[in-house]
């Protein structure tokens, strides 16, 4: 991303997106503050950094998704600053972690804004922090909970393919094409025809075993580090990536430090079968996000056979793994 993300000129260039966006004087503290800054040492992609292209970090991904708010709602100042808010709470490694220690990061997200600094800076503006809470669990145009896509979604799908050069349209020609209806990304045919493409080759990404095999192994080296050291599992959801490699490297448990360093150093041992095994860790694939724009106010799979036949493909990806070393 760019160095103008510390907004020092007080506009950011998005070069996803390729277009700068002017940050208010509360968007430019916020983006300076330690809770958000602090996105920038956590992958977005989980463990799967450790051995993929997918290493862009959750501050891309926070700003991706601020830019686009300030482009469509240029002038709803909440939405723009619950945009930049809206991921502070996550985990080192996401919810491979988070699912290991029973965290919540909306929760922790919650509480970070109604406390400490984001508290500080959004009262220095006249900005209640109740309200921007609200809003993050309210259906906006950043997220809901229909099949419907947000402006979340739409940079991480965006993102995702564009760095693992499996995108049909280049972000930046895609999202000048697309426009709202309330709450909901709208566009023509061929436009959603390339966003669903992104959706349904972000998933084949994220849902491969090789995938969910570093979450599942990492998620299994936390819970054996937090077994072996009580009262480490309160401390790990402020750690930063690197810092919680390193605590694992530095277990005490054998299997914990074991774990870490298959999954930096050989990845190639892992092992992957669909019927179980002695040792093996199962995961199950049951969560497709199913997230289309609407095509002449209708979901795009209602208006379009292609689009629902693409959608479809996500049907297939359902299914039971099992890994072991």
């Amino acid at each position: 991303m760019s160095i103008q993300h510390t907004c020092s000129t007080g506009a950011v260039w998005e070069p996803l997106y390729r277009w700068h966006t002017a940050a208010h004087p509360v968007e430019v503290e916020l983006l300076r503050s330690q809770p958000v800054r602090r996105l920038t040492y956590l992958h977005h992609y989980g463990a799967s950094a450790l051995f993929s292209p997918m290493t862009h970090s959750r501050f891309e991904h926070t700003a991706g998704v601020w830019s686009l708010t300030a482009h469509f709602f240029p002038d709803d100042i909440l939405l723009r600053i619950a945009a930049i808010l809206h991921d502070i709470g996550h985990l080192p490694f996401s919810h491979a972690v988070e699912r290991t220690l029973g965290y919540n990061h909306h929760a922790s997200t919650e509480k970070l804004i109604t406390t400490g600094v984001i508290t500080e800076i959004l009262h220095k503006y006249n900005i209640s922090p109740a309200e921007v809470t609200t809003l993050l669990q309210e259906d906006t145009p950043l997220t809901n909970k229909t099949v419907l896509m947000g402006l979340d979604h739409l940079d991480s799908f965006l993102r995702d393919t564009y760095h693992a050069g499996r995108y049909a349209m280049h972000p930046s020609e895609l999202v000048r094409s697309l426009r709202f209806n309330g709450c909901f990304l709208e566009t023509d045919e061929p436009i959603a025809l390339a966003l669903i493409d992104a959706v349904v080759e972000d998933h084949k990404m994220m849902l491969q075993p090789e995938f969910l095999a570093m979450d599942a192994l990492l998620a299994k080296a936390v819970k054996h580090h937090t077994d072996a050291h009580p009262g480490s599992a309160e401390r790990i959801p402020s750690l930063l990536d690197h810092e919680l490699i390193q605590e694992l490297q530095n277990s005490s448990s054998e299997t914990a430090r074991a774990l870490i360093h298959l999954l930096m150093y050989e990845p190639h041992r892992i092992q992957i079968t669909d019927e179980p095994v002695s040792g093996s860790i199962q995961v199950q694939i049951g969560k497709l996000y199913k997230k289309q724009p609407l095509i002449g106010k209708k979901p795009a799979a209602e208006a379009s056979f292609e689009a629902a036949v693409k959608l479809a493909e996500l049907d297939a990806l359902a299914a039971t793994y099992f890994f072991h070393i």
